[in-house]
């Protein structure tokens, strides 16, 4: 063999081992990385229990149903309280285990945000509350507000003492962004009726909640009920006593005739629009993810049939106009203080609704 043919063969098996060598590696890629690959994995910090029916339950049914849909590891840890560090180390957990996208469903995990953003910025957060901002960091939730315009106009029809009561859990944004609704959509069927909010300091304490829906109903004279808490503790009062009652976050399941309808939001189809975000890399690039009526994820229960064909007939025309454009926070809208909050011409921005709705509109009375 001359110089020339032993170079050739040395090049072919040059060329020979190399490929054996890509082989190899391609073969030890394909089956660590397609076959037994992690699925992704997001987690979920809920304030009371995910059996829990109200907000909880409905909050982690939706998920679930979200991550089971698109082959996601959901990891769940509920009973947080947003006061002694719970969250935080709720997540510290799902992190380690390689939560990564973590979902803070609470108002009251605002302040252990701030510092789970700063702790963790290879980390999508998203969260209910608008109060915290960061790069890894999106608010998103449902125009419930849109419902609640919408039973506000039903309480303004089916009120006789004019007296609407709302069992509330703190005077945050969110919580007064829906009692101002309510309220406007009460003042434009019913002018002359006033809702009457009791605030109970907590998103829930069962007895509280109870003790103040009892007292709008009996002392304050409120025939119709409803309220912004976590469970249905008003909604009980209310059936007890034979009062009219519209329930927030789930179907009661029209217990009576008084059971007129409740606000409800379709969970499942939002968490799995936002689970799709972060599996593209995109969830946090924008500040705010906010939809409602529009993408059909905010509607009403089934009615009672205490509710005739007329108040339907009514409250479908006025969720018609919201779906053709008409902004609930447009045109003239003075606060119970006598301050004009938005002027003829103009529509409240989102922001605003979001992060400065700290007053309430004409007709809205606070009881200590």
């Amino acid at each position: 063999m001359n110089a020339k043919q032993r170079s050739k063969y040395e090049w072919g098996l040059l060329l020979g081992l190399i490929t054996v060598i890509v082989l190899f590696v391609s073969s030890l890629w394909y089956f660590s990385n397609d076959k037994d690959q992690e699925p992704p994995m997001v987690g979920m910090v809920l304030l009371g229990g995910m059996d829990e029916e109200g907000w909880n339950a409905p909050q982690y049914r939706g998920m679930k149903k979200a991550c089971d849909s698109m082959g996601v590891k959901l990891l769940v840890s509920d009973h947080n309280s947003g006061l002694d560090g719970a969250c935080a180390d709720a997540v510290r957990e799902m992190v380690k285990n390689g939560a990564g996208m973590v979902f803070l469903t609470s108002y009251s995990y605002t302040t252990d945000a701030k510092t789970l953003i700063r702790e963790f910025p290879q980390i999508a957060f998203g969260t209910n509350s608008a109060e915290c901002r960061g790069r890894n960091m999106t608010s998103y939730f449902i125009r419930m507000y849109q419902g609640r315009y919408l039973t506000g106009a039903l309480a303004g029809l089916r009120t006789k003492s004019n007296i609407i009561g709302y069992v509330a859990a703190m005077p945050n944004s969110e919580v007064n962004r829906g009692i101002n609704a309510f309220t406007l959509g009460v003042k434009r069927t019913n002018p002359q009726a006033r809702v009457i909010v009791m605030y109970t300091g907590s998103w829930q304490d069962e007895e509280i909640e109870a003790a103040n829906a009892n007292r709008l109903i009996t002392k304050e004279h409120a025939d119709v009920i409803t309220y912004h808490q976590d469970e249905p503790a008003a909604a009980n009062v209310a059936e007890e006593l034979g009062i009219d009652y519209i329930g927030y976050y789930e179907d009661l399941q029209n217990r009576s005739e008084h059971d007129l309808t409740s606000v409800v939001c379709n969970w499942d189809r939002y968490y799995e629009e936002i689970v799709k975000y972060y599996l593209k890399g995109e969830m946090n690039f924008v500040d705010n993810r906010w939809v409602g009526m529009e993408a059909g994820l905010v509607e009403l229960s089934p009615f009672s049939d205490a509710v005739d064909y007329e108040q339907r007939g009514i409250l479908d025309q006025l969720k018609k106009e919201m779906m053709a454009g008409n902004f609930v926070f447009a045109g003239e809208i003075y606060d119970n203080q006598g301050k004009l909050r938005c002027r003829s011409d103009e529509v409240i921005r989102d922001d605003r609704l979001l992060q400065h709705m700290d007053w309430l509109v004409k007709g809205v009375e606070v009881l200590e």
